[in-house]
């Protein structure tokens, strides 16, 4: 196997935030360029922190393969090229002018292509045939149309492409080789799933009337396909400009692989549990806030019963000079409602590994996790967890209005659950039986 050496730039930067190398044993590595750290540049990862030690092959694998879509196009590259799925470098040399998010990865003689993009001159509307076209593509072949490249790949298992909405509302895409960022995602979901946009939209919708900072989508309907579009809230629009934000989720920021984006794949020490999930909230710019938004999140996903909030469905938002952000909630399902799923936790709250055997004391136990003194607990319950429960039964009706009732059902299970498990004077309306195993 030959050496191949990648530029690594973060969007906004004059320089090279560093270099990328595959060893001739098949190693990977990474080392920030002098002139980066000298002009204080943002790093691309907490599991990356600027300095001028070469990073080794745990921690520089971990955060690139990341950056690779989980789709088809990247299938095409491996059997195209003959390249195998842990070369990352070899990958990216054909992907990483079009990753996720700020970072590219070019030829070293390369110049710098992502660049802010101008919505009046740099997007190519899509007729009303050609989006069509695109989202049956994406809900029956799990893919975009053979005759359209991907124009800006996204994360993720999940069918989906990214997009631009113009100030007329029509969607464009980035004009061939512009490499601008997109303002939106377009998540289709296969025939079978069509509800999950529902589903998902009313769970954002959900969360925000419980007080939790969310990305809220909005369920559409494109022709004949039911589709959800997600505003990115790592993009900021301002006079008609679009700019990148630099994210990451928590598997990057923990120097974890996606493969370990649950704690039951992993093993201690490596893998995502609430004990990791502490560690990057105490490295955001507020992390007792942080702490205490995570903590809301966990119950609240408790109560929706989304047993899929993964390393991968949580991140960090560079939006500021210094430490990032716990950036809003996204990806928010009741998965509980299929049986394509384990509905094992994503982590574990002390011993439990499934909602149902979940006691009151493994509820504080995680409470201590998160850093909440035990005299605090009912202030924590009165405070914060009492009135977000409130604040999601006198919202559910909307569920039940919007023919949601499956959904509504297990909404009031898990809350009558968690209201005797916490000893809340909450009145939970009765339901009809929603079953602990699911629908």
């Amino acid at each position: 196997m030959t050496e191949t050496v990648l530029a690594v730039w973060m969007d906004g930067f004059q320089t090279p935030a560093g270099r990328l190398a595959r060893t001739s044993h098949g190693d990977t590595a990474f080392l920030y360029d002098a002139d980066y750290v000298a002009a204080g540049g943002v790093p691309l990862s907490l599991a990356l922190p600027v300095e001028e030690e070469a990073f080794g092959d745990v921690e520089t694998r971990a955060f690139f393969a990341n950056l690779l879509p989980e789709n088809a196009q990247l299938q095409r590259i491996m059997e195209r090229h003959g390249i195998a799925r842990d070369d990352v470098v070899g990958l990216l040399e054909h992907l990483g002018a079009d990753c996720a998010g700020s970072v590219s990865c070019l030829p070293l003689d390369a110049p710098p292509i992502k660049s802010p993009g101008l919505l009046a001159e740099d997007y190519e509307p899509l007729d009303d045939k050609a989006l069509l076209k695109l989202v049956r593509s994406l809900r029956d072949e799990r893919r975009v149309p053979t005759d359209l490249t991907d124009p800006s790949p996204v994360a993720g298992v999940q069918s989906k492409v990214a997009v631009t909405r113009l100030a007329d509302g029509v969607f464009a895409l980035p004009r061939a080789g512009s490499r601008v960022p997109t303002t939106h995602i377009l998540k289709v979901p296969a025939r079978r799933d069509a509800r999950d946009t529902r589903h998902e939209e009313a769970a954002a919708i959900l969360a925000a009337a419980a007080g939790l900072d969310v990305s809220v989508p909005t369920a559409i309907r494109i022709g004949d396909v039911d589709a959800l579009l997600i505003e990115r809230f790592d993009r900021h629009v301002a006079d008609g400009i679009v700019s990148r934000i630099h994210q990451e989720d928590f598997a990057q920021a923990l120097g974890l692989p996606s493969e370990l984006k649950y704690q039951r794949r992993g093993q201690p020490g490596r893998w995502f549990d609430v004990s990791a999930a502490v560690s990057v909230l105490d490295q955001t710019r507020a992390p007792a806030a942080s702490r205490l938004a995570f903590l809301k999140a966990s119950i609240f996903n408790l109560c929706i019963g989304n047993t899929d909030n993964h390393a991968k469905n949580h991140a960090v938002l560079y939006d500021a000079p210094g430490a990032p952000r716990f950036a809003p909630l996204y990806d928010l399902l009741p998965i509980r409602l299929s049986r394509n799923f384990t509905h094992e936790l994503a982590f574990q709250i002390r011993a439990a590994k499934h909602f149902d055997e979940m006691t009151t004391d493994d509820l504080f136990a995680f409470f201590t996790e998160m850093g909440v003194d035990r005299a605090d607990f009912q202030l924590l319950i009165d405070g914060e967890l009492s009135p977000m429960i409130a604040a999601l039964e006198a919202a559910s009706p909307r569920l039940k209005s919007a023919g949601l009732k499956s959904f509504n059902d297990l909404l009031g299970r898990e809350l009558e659950e968690l209201t005797e498990k916490l000893h809340l004077p909450i009145h939970i309306e009765p339901r009809d039986y929603f079953p602990a195993e699911g629908v």
